[in-house]
C-alpha cells in the first residue's frame, strides 16, 4: 500500500461525531460503456485525467488499447474531506471491515480499458486477503519477513518472474471478470475543521538542522533529476507503440545512461526498456518502460509512478519475491534503471 493510501486509511479508520458521511454515489459500468476517458471521469466526478502518462497504451494490429488504472478515476476530494472509490459488488476474502469506506478501498483495484479512446471494459483486481494477525506485536524482522515475502501472481505476466505484459493485448484475457451489475461507487466524508497547531521550538531546531544537512544536496539532485527527465523523456518521445527499432532494442538503448534491456528468459524474443526518468511527484525516480517484440513496440508507460505498477514487476524471481536478481534492481525489488 502506499503512503498515500495509509494516510487515508488513518483518516478513515478514525471515527468522530464531527465527521459527516455524505451520500454514496453510484455509476453503474454500463453507463460507462464506449465513454471516452474524460467523459468517464467527469460521469464520476474524477479529476482531469488528460494528463494520462502513467496508463498502458498498447498496439495489437489495427486495434489501439489503452489500460488506465482504476486509481486515476478516482472521485475528487470535497473541500475538507476525503473519498474512496471502488468496486462494491466485487467479493472479499475473510472478515468484512466495521469501517465502510476502508472495505470499499480494499476494493479499488482494477483496469478501465479503452478500444480506440472509447471504454470497452472495466476489470476490478481481486482484493488481496487481509494479513493474518497472530496478536503479537511487529517487529523488524516481521516487517521485513512480510515485505520480502512472496505476493500472489500479477495478471500483468504470464508466470511469476516473468516480464511484464510478454503476452501483449492477450492480457484483456487474464483480467477478472466483472460482476454483472458492477458499478464505480464513492464514500465521501466531510471532516471537522480542525485547530492550527501550536509551533514547537524544539522540533522546529531539529528540523532546521536537517535542512542544513540536506539542502547542499539539493541542486545537485535537482540537476540529476532534470537531466533524466530531459534525456529519458525525448528517448520515450522517439517512439511509440508500433514503432520499429532499427537494430532491435539494445541498439536503440546504446551506452545511454540510466537506461537498461531486460530479455525475456522463456522468451527472448520479447525485451522491456526500462528508462530512467526524474521525481515526478514524490521523492522516488519514476520510470518509463517500453514493451518490445522482435524489435517492434507493442506496448509503452510514459511514467511508471506506482499506477501502473509495472516497474516492480521486474525485479520479481520464481516465486513472486522482490529479488535483486535482474541489474538495476535492489534486494527489496526496487528498479533504478
Amino acid at each position: 500500500m502506499s503512503v498515500a493510501a495509509l494516510a487515508i486509511a488513518g483518516v478513515l479508520q478514525a471515527t468522530t461525531p464531527q465527521a459527516v458521511a455524505l451520500p454514496p454515489v453510484r455509476v453503474p459500468v454500463s453507463e460507462l460503456i464506449g465513454a471516452t476517458p474524460a467523459e468517464v471521469a467527469a460521469r464520476i466526478g474524477a479529476a482531469d485525467v488528460v494528463a494520462d502518462d502513467d496508463v498502458i497504451r498498447m498496439r495489437d494490429g489495427d486495434r489501439s488499447l489503452t489500460l488506465y488504472p482504476a486509481v486515476r478515476f478516482q472521485r475528487a476530494w470535497p473541500q475538507g474531506g476525503v473519498c474512496v472509490t471502488g468496486f462494491p459488488e466485487v467479493p472479499l476474502a475473510g472478515e468484512p471491515d466495521a469501517n465502510p469506506r476502508s472495505e470499499l478501498m480494499r476494493r479499488g483495484r482494477g483496469w478501465f480499458v479503452f478500444e480506440n479512446n472509447r471504454l470497452i471494459a472495466v476489470h476490478p483486481e481481486t482484493p488481496v486477503p487481509r494479513r493474518p494477525s497472530d496478536g503479537r506485536p511487529a517487529t523488524r524482522e516481521s516487517t521485513q519477513a512480510f515485505v520480502l515475502g512472496p505476493r500472489p501472481q500479477s495478471v500483468m505476466t504470464v508466470e511469476m518472474g516473468r516480464l511484464p505484459l510478454s503476452d501483449g493485448a492477450r492480457v484483456l484475457e487474464r483480467l477478472p471478470a466483472a460482476p454483472a451489475d458492477l458499478s464505480v461507487t464513492s464514500n465521501c466524508v466531510q471532516l471537522p475543521e480542525r485547530a492550527q497547531p501550536q509551533s514547537d521550538v524544539g522540533m522546529d531546531v531539529i528540523w532546521a538542522m536537517v535542512g542544513l544537512t540536506v539542502l547542499p544536496f539539493v541542486p545537485f539532485q535537482k540537476a540529476e533529476e532534470s537531466r533524466a527527465d530531459r534525456e529519458g523523456g525525448a528517448l520515450l518521445d522517439s517512439v511509440e507503440p508500433g514503432s520499429v527499432l532499427p537494430g532491435g532494442a539494445e541498439a536503440f538503448v546504446g551506452r545511454r545512461r540510466g537506461v537498461r534491456v531486460y530479455r525475456d528468459a522463456v522468451d527472448p524474443g520479447f525485451a522491456v526498456i526500462a528508462v530512467r526518468l526524474g521525481n515526478g511527484a514524490d521523492n522516488v525516480a519514476d520510470v518509463g518502460l517500453l514493451g518490445v517484440r522482435d524489435d517492434r513496440v507493442v506496448w509503452e508507460v510514459r511514467r511508471d509512478a506506482g499506477r501502473a505498477s509495472l516497474a516492480p514487476l521486474i525485479c520479481r524471481d520464481g516465486e513472486n519475491r522482490p529479488s535483486d536478481d535482474r541489474p538495476g534492481c535492489n534486494d527489496y525489488g526496487y528498479l533504478r534503471p
